[in-house]
């Protein structure tokens, strides 16, 4: 179940809805647009915020393939991943943007599903 749970967070993840005046995209688009510009790629890759995203969904990608992973890492990843949804969701808010607010749902209900099982899991 947690290795299903981190390919639906990593795919919801991917659909989350950026825009900016002029430009918008979803995650999925920025990463290509961020890899496919090979000149520039060091310094995009030297932000922190695409650091993180892009350190995280590797740890899920890694979740979700390996059978035994450590679900400490795990943990953060998703942690650290949600916080950064938690952020364009607020944004979304401040703008009363739906559709920034639609498309980060998922990812936040999914993390939300993974972080009770977590709670139940350690009560028992």
């Amino acid at each position: 179940m947690n290795r299903l749970l981190n390919l639906g967070l990593l795919i919801a993840f991917q659909f989350c809805y950026l825009e900016w005046p002029n430009h918008s995209m979803f995650v999925f688009e920025a990463e290509y647009d961020i890899f496919s510009k090979t000149e520039s790629l060091f310094n995009n890759l030297m932000h922190p915020i695409i650091l993180l995203g892009l350190i995280t969904q590797l740890l899920l990608l890694l979740g979700f393939v390996l059978k035994y992973f450590n679900k400490k890492i795990n943990n953060i990843a998703v942690l650290l991943l949600s916080i950064l949804v938690l952020f364009i969701f607020l944004i979304g808010i401040l703008d009363w943007n739906y559709k920034i607010i639609t498309s980060t749902t998922p990812f936040l209900i999914l993390a939300g599903i993974y972080f009770t099982k977590l709670r139940k899991i350690k009560k028992i």
